[in-house]
């Protein structure tokens, strides 16, 4: 998990909410570390992946912890209390050899009752994705909407959330560069109240550039209605500077070619 970690904060996410997204239909096992690992680690401390099953190490008690430690073992099983033949370490390693057993006979059960909350977990993933869709058609005017337009489809599921993103252009930069799958978008300013962006896409046929700047057209329309203030004049450019110049059939004018 320290790969993710490095880019988000997982240590409040449940283990049911990152698998979730994930297609795991091989068995599973689930290993509960105790509560206390919890002070040091993410709920999901660890995924192992066997030829035949995947185990989960989770941060979190399973019957073991929950139940009386005397119900397994002598409360003074450590302690000497005068015993001559004493031996601390092979009695430590009786100890920690009936607890491995106990854990085994009640990793089952854990297993069965962590499989229930994750499936209630997709169960949950679904109906807020339906529940989404059904939100956002109440906003839309479908008739109006080209669902054939991937760039519309991605905008509109941020609907919802319009009144949180309305007006930061930050963070409208960064959602379109996901949108458009590009690494640079640029903003002039063109008056206080009117800016422009620069949309860098590389090597486009004439009929990808073409394609894209028509469906760019109905984008910014749904963009500029919902995503910027109305006194905020937005216009776009799609632009292939790095394409060095040379007369052939991919000139394309005020995309990579300028006069």
């Amino acid at each position: 998990m320290d790969a993710i970690t490095e880019l988000f904060d997982i240590r409040e996410i449940k283990a049911e909410t990152l698998l979730s997204i994930l297609d795991t239909h091989e068995k599973l096992n689930v290993k509960m570390k105790g509560i206390f690992s919890r002070n040091f680690s993410e709920d999901l401390i660890k995924i192992e992946i066997n030829q035949d099953s995947t185990t989960l190490v989770v941060a979190r008690d399973g019957i073991f912890h929950l139940l009386p430690q005397g119900l397994f073992f002598d409360e003074n099983l450590l302690a000497k209390n005068n015993r001559s033949n004493y031996e601390f370490e092979k009695m430590y390693r009786e100890l920690r050899r009936k607890k491995k057993e106990a854990l085994t006979f009640f990793r089952p059960f854990d297993t069965l009752f962590f499989q229930q909350t994750l499936n209630f977990e997709r169960t949950l993933n679904n109906f807020s994705e339906a529940g989404n869709d059904k939100l956002i058609d109440a906003f839309l005017d479908k008739p109006a909407i080209d669902t054939n337009n991937k760039y519309i489809n991605a905008l509109k599921k941020l609907i919802p959330f319009a009144s949180q993103i309305r007006g930061n252009l930050s963070l409208l930069i960064d959602i379109l560069k996901v949108i458009f799958s590009t690494q640079k978008i640029e903003i002039k300013t063109i008056t206080p109240l009117h800016k422009r962006l620069i949309i860098h896409k590389e090597g486009l046929s004439k009929e990808e550039y073409h394609a894209m700047a028509k469906d760019l057209k109905q984008f910014f329309d749904l963009l500029r209605h919902w995503f910027l203030p109305v006194e905020q004049q937005l216009t776009y450019r799609i632009k292939d500077y790095t394409r060095p110049f040379k007369i052939d059939d991919s000139l394309i004018l005020d995309y990579n070619t300028h006069f």
